[in-house]
């Protein structure tokens, strides 16, 4: 069900993307749709405005009619009960990843500083570390709507041992973009981004121009190719093989392409596919983009590959830190990093690709070895230290995806709300710098004691206080 809501035309400003149109409120004011000056538009929490431009849950238009009304209720209840239906297995949706962040206020503001670094140097890396269940996958997600503000393609993967195992950078690559996103677009895949270059003869010439293989460039060769290509089929296929979506050139594609270059799927191919990453990113930022956001979640797998499978990991990790970060600042060798027997790919296709790199893993003893790679300033751990003010913020913003999931009003009454919204957070928040629980058990008893306080009028808010006390202990 789609999201309905008031419309308005006032003006607001965005401390970073500036002033703007607001077209649409959503979730009782939570959420901005804002149309920019700059011609962007975004959907974001109001809570990132400026204080006089809107405060959070305000309506700023004057009241809808009666059947509006309905609609805007039922959808945003809709969706406020989809919202806590994740919240209960201790997961935020990522519509909502934005306006439900506990904390993470210098995270973030390391995160906005590596992608302002990367539009201003040409690249930038981070890595973050952290235990399970302390919200690393969320803080994957916070990084690619961030890159998507800053108008950056971005390339997300999450690796696993069977389908996206960390030693098979094929594998990586085909995950990467087979659902690549776009700022100004729904679409996924590299796709619409071939389109808009073939679309554009002068930005494909200047791309060839800059590649350092020539036609041995898969991407230049298909792009050359695409221009004039008769058949939607063939047109089609050579799109998914440079994106790795197939492994080899069918018979339909070769009529068009007749010598295409190798794609490597085994042996020492890490520079390769960086190299394509980086090429990728450079196209984007000739169309128009800022760069290219490559995001890879549960790095963790590492630690359960063989030895061998590892040193491939190594070198694809090493070549996009390389990549991204750049000869005169990296600490990785690219020495270290192998030529496959058969071809000699350079590690990126230029010196500045406007490629931001950011990946996520589990602390263990067999990790990756990023403190080698990495300098400190740019690896982030996630850890307990969240202060009880970042978990009551938390538990008044679920409180009120809660009201309107179940049409109660808010602020609820006071007499049956105030203790337990005055003691729980501090509970909660003792518990998780002990170690008792973890970022994912806040958010499930966050909701159960919503759902306590609302179904069970009987249950005394002293005795659920006292009894998540002692259930913590």
């Amino acid at each position: 069900m789609a999201d309905v809501a008031t419309q308005t035309s006032r003006r607001v400003v965005h401390p970073r993307l500036g002033p703007g149109n607001l077209l649409k409120t959503y979730m009782s004011g939570y959420e901005f749709e804002v149309c920019f000056d700059s011609g962007r538009r975004f959907r974001l929490p109001a809570r990132e405005f400026e204080a006089e431009s809107a405060g959070p849950w305000q309506v700023v238009t004057g009241a809808p009619a009666p059947a509006a009304r309905a609609i805007i209720l039922d959808d945003d209840q809709f969706r406020a009960r989809q919202t806590l239906e994740a919240l209960r297995l201790g997961i935020v949706p990522m519509k909502d990843v934005e306006t439900l962040t506990i904390g993470l206020e210098a995270e973030q503001v390391t995160l906005d500083r590596a992608l302002a670094r990367s539009r201003e140097r040409g690249g930038d890396a981070l890595a973050v570390i952290g235990d399970y269940g302390f919200g690393k996958s969320h803080f994957v997600e916070l990084a690619a709507r961030r890159a998507l503000r800053e108008n950056c393609l971005v390339a997300s993967a999450s690796l696993d041992l069977v389908e996206v195992p960390p030693g098979k950078a094929n594998e990586i690559y085909r995950a990467l973009l087979g659902g690549l996103r776009y700022p100004d677009s729904d679409e996924r895949g590299l796709a619409p981004l071939l389109k808009k270059a073939v679309a554009s003869p002068a930005v494909m010439a200047q791309f060839a121009e800059r590649s350092p293989r020539g036609k041995d460039d898969p991407l230049v060769a298909v792009l050359r190719v695409l221009a004039d290509c008769g058949s939607q089929i063939a047109y089609d296929e050579m799109v998914l093989w440079v994106s790795g979506q197939i492994r080899a050139p069918t018979a339909e594609m070769r009529s068009y392409l007749k010598r295409p270059p190798r794609i490597y799927l085994s042996g020492e191919i890490a520079r390769q596919y960086s190299y394509l990453l980086t090429a990728i990113s450079v196209l984007a930022t000739m169309l128009g983009y800022g760069g290219l956001a490559v995001l890879i979640d549960e790095s963790e797998h590492y630690s359960l590959l063989r030895a061998t499978q590892r040193g491939r990991a190594d070198a694809f990790f090493k070549a996009l830190i390389y990549a991204a970060i750049g000869q005169a600042n990296s600490r990785v060798d690219p020495k270290t990093i192998s030529y496959h027997s058969s071809a000699e790919y350079d590690i990126t296709f230029a010196s500045s690709p406007q490629l931001f790199f950011l990946f996520a893993l589990t602390a263990s003893e067999s990790q990756m070895p990023v403190d080698s790679w990495l300098a400190p300033s740019q690896i982030l751990r996630l850890d307990d230290r969240f202060i009880e003010r970042d978990i009551l913020e938390f538990f008044k913003t679920l409180l009120r995806y809660h009201s309107i999931a179940y049409a109660y009003s808010y602020p609820p009454p006071r007499e049956r709300y105030e203790e337990v919204v005055k003691i729980a957070p501090g509970l909660l928040s003792r518990a998780l710098t002990q170690h008792r629980i973890n970022m994912r058990e806040v958010i499930r008893l966050g909701v159960t004691v919503c759902d306590l306080l609302y179904l069970h009028a009987d249950y005394a808010p002293g005795t659920l206080v006292e009894e998540l006390g002692k259930g913590l202990k």
